[in-house]
C-alpha cells in the first residue's frame, strides 16, 4: 500500500533545539531503529488469543529477484520492528523462499501490505521544476511569477544563523552542451508523470546521479509537477528517529525527524547553500521511493538536526510514514505477490 505523499506545498520544517519551544507538540508513533525480534509481534490492547481467532491473511512479499538469505532476513526484521511499532496485534513474518510471509489479522490486511514500503528517503536540491504539460526551459531560470505561498523551510519562530556557515551549496543546474545533460533534459521534458513512469523512476534513481522525479502540486486538483534533483545531499540512513506529533501551531499531524551527527552537519550544509539561490534552485526536494513529497524553499541555513514535516496527514497516515522511516529503509525493494485468507475456524 503506498504511502500517503504530503503536498510540496503544505511541507514545513522546523530546525535547532532552541526552536523547538515553537514547533513543540504531543506525539505518537514514534519509531528508533534497531533490529526486531524473532518470531511473532504481539502488540496491542487485544489480548493476544482474541486476536488469535479473529480471520488472518498471510502477505507474500517478494523482490525483483529473489532475496539471499541475509537480506531476507533484515527485510523480516525491519517488518517485525515496524508492526511492533504500528500495535499490529499478533503478527508473525517469516522468511521463505527467497521472499518474506506475513501473517496476521485480515481486518489489517491494508496495514500488513504498508509493512513493505522501501522507505527510501534523501534529500536533494531542486534544480528545476514545472507543471506537468507545460513545456520546461532547456535549462532552469528564475521566476518572477513563484509562488511565495510554497511550502517554506522555516518558521517565523526561526532566527537567522551567520551567512556563510554552510560547507556545502546545493549545486548547479545541469551544465548546458554535456551528452548527459542533453539526455537528463531529454528525459525531463517528455515526462508525464504516469503510474508506469514513476515506477520506472523510482527503480532507477541512485544517490550519486542528478535524476528526474515527480510529485503533486498539493493544491487538490491532481495536477502533477515534475523536477530536475540534483545528487541526494542528506540519505535517509542518516535519520536517528521519526516520530508522529500534532503541532500546536498547525493542528495538523506532522513527522518529526531527528538525524544523526552527520545527518545534521550534511542537512545544515544542503540548507544553507539553496538558502542563497534564486526559486526554483532554493527548494528541497523531499524524495520518498523516488517520489517527491514536499519541496519547500529556504531561506535560511538550518541547524540543529531536527526537521518536520507537515502535509495532508492524518494520524494513521503520519504514524505509518513515521514508522516506516525510522525503522530504515528495506535492504532491497519488495512488492506483494500474494495475499491468502486463511480458514476461519
Amino acid at each position: 500500500m503506498p504511502l500517503p505523499r504530503a503536498p510540496h506545498r503544505a511541507l514545513l520544517l522546523c530546525v535547532a533545539a532552541a526552536t523547538l519551544a515553537a514547533c513543540s507538540a504531543s506525539g505518537s508513533g514514534s519509531a528508533d531503529r534497531s533490529p526486531g525480534a524473532a518470531g511473532a509481534v504481539r502488540s496491542g490492547t487485544a489480548s493476544p488469543s482474541a486476536a488469535a481467532d479473529s480471520p488472518r491473511s498471510v502477505v507474500t512479499f517478494a523482490g525483483a529477484t529473489p532475496l539471499g538469505a541475509g537480506a531476507a532476513r533484515r527485510t523480516a526484521d525491519r517488518m517485525r520492528a515496524r508492526a511492533k511499532a504500528l500495535g499490529l496485534q499478533d503478527v508473525r513474518v517469516e522468511t521463505r523462499d527467497g521472499g518474506v510471509d506475513v501473517t496476521g489479522r485480515t481486518a489489517d490486511e491494508k496495514r500488513l501490505t504498508g509493512l513493505g514500503t522501501s522507505g527510501r528517503l534523501g534529500f536533494r536540491a531542486v534544480l528545476a521544476e514545472a507543471m506537468v504539460g507545460a513545456t520546461p526551459t532547456p535549462t532552469p531560470t528564475p521566476s518572477s511569477s513563484a509562488d511565495p505561498a510554497r511550502g517554506r523551510a522555516v518558521t517565523d519562530g526561526l532566527l537567522p544563523r551567520a551567512a556563510g556557515s554552510a560547507s556545502a551549496s546545493a549545486g548547479p543546474a545541469p551544465a548546458e552542451g554535456g551528452a548527459q545533460d542533453a539526455a537528463l533534459q531529454a528525459r525531463y521534458a517528455a515526462l508525464g508523470c504516469s503510474a508506469q513512469e514513476r515506477a520506472a523512476t523510482e527503480r532507477k534513481a541512485r544517490a550519486e546521479d542528478s535524476v528526474v522525479a515527480c510529485g503533486t502540486d498539493g493544491g487538490g486538483s491532481g495536477s502533477r509537477t515534475k523536477f530536475i534533483l540534483g545528487p541526494t545531499a542528506v540519505d535517509g540512513a542518516h535519520v536517528a528517529s521519526a516520530k508522529a506529533v500534532l503541532g500546536r501551531q498547525t493542528g495538523g499531524w506532522l513527522v518529526r525527524l531527528r538525524f544523526d551527527s552527520v545527518g545534521a552537519r550534511e542537512f545544515a550544509a544542503l540548507t544553507g547553500g539553496l538558502s542563497v539561490n534564486t526559486p526554483p534552485q532554493n527548494q528541497m526536494a523531499i524524495v520518498l521511493d523516488g517520489a517527491v513529497i514536499s519541496a519547500p524553499s529556504v531561506n535560511q541555513q538550518l541547524g540543529g538536526g531536527t526537521a518536520e514535516i507537515s502535509g495532508s496527514f492524518t494520524r494513521e497516515s503520519a504514524e505509518r510514514l513515521a514508522v516506516t522511516l525510522g525503522s530504515g529503509a528495506l535492504p532491497a525493494p519488495v512488492t506483494v505477490t500474494g495475499v491468502t485468507r486463511l480458514p476461519h475456524g
